[in-house]
């Protein structure tokens, strides 16, 4: 799954805020004329998905919101990063198998053909959603942001998990402005079982999984 080029996002106002939130997105065209507090005043958590597929270019838009570059010269990120590390990988779970999201190429690269919906959590609704966003991050780059710190792992954990936390308010925002509904997850998240489905190393650790899907 790959793009030729980025997909941005664009602020704008927003039509009649009278209206349902996810109407509103859908009418307006999402996330290209929805404004910033639009999408603030529709963030929420949704626990019912419907099981149509996100078209790719949207997909990769909501990634490109999470952790992708808005700043060429510098690898600048749309998010935020604790002492500016890059340790965070975005695995997107779906029918199809499993991708990593490459901010430089705008793109899914394929890692598995394998559906691994049914390992990620033992929520049906989770498990239903057409899209789960694994992240995952990596003690290397962390602990080399962290230089001195990289000893304390407390905050070293704070590191891991603020960074994926805030690429998933991002995800929050863009869901919003886009009619999609989504919900971050911590503690029903099978660690163990994501790990060996991805084959991850011993200084790889998934931090959150998110359902990303049409609300019903």
């Amino acid at each position: 799954m790959t793009v030729s080029r980025r997909l941005f996002l664009a602020g704008t106002t927003a039509a009649a805020a009278s209206a349902p939130f996810a109407a509103v997105a859908q009418e307006t065209g999402g996330a290209a004329t929805v404004s910033l507090e639009e999408a603030l005043r529709g963030r929420r958590s949704t626990r019912r998905f419907g099981t149509a597929a996100i078209p790719e270019e949207q997909l990769l838009r909501l990634l490109w919101a999470a952790n992708g570059i808005n700043r060429e010269d510098s690898d600048g990120r749309t998010v935020p990063a604790w002492r500016s590390a890059k340790n965070v990988d975005i695995f997107v779970a779906h029918e199809g198998g499993v991708g990593r999201y490459d901010a430089a190429a705008g793109a899914l690269e394929d890692v598995s053909a394998e559906d691994i919906r049914d390992v990620v959590s033992d929520q049906s609704y989770i498990v239903r959603a057409p899209a789960v966003l694994i992240y995952v991050s990596d003690r290397a780059p962390l602990a080399e942001a962290a230089g001195d710190s990289a000893s304390d792992e407390t905050a070293m954990a704070v590191g891991a998990h603020v960074n994926s936390a805030m690429m998933a308010q991002n995800v929050y925002l863009f869901a919003a402005a886009e009619g999609l509904g989504t919900v971050l997850i911590g503690g029903s998240a099978d660690r163990a079982a994501i790990a060996e489905a991805l084959s991850l190393s011993k200084d790889q650790s998934v931090t959150y999984i998110q359902p990303v899907g049409t609300p019903r």
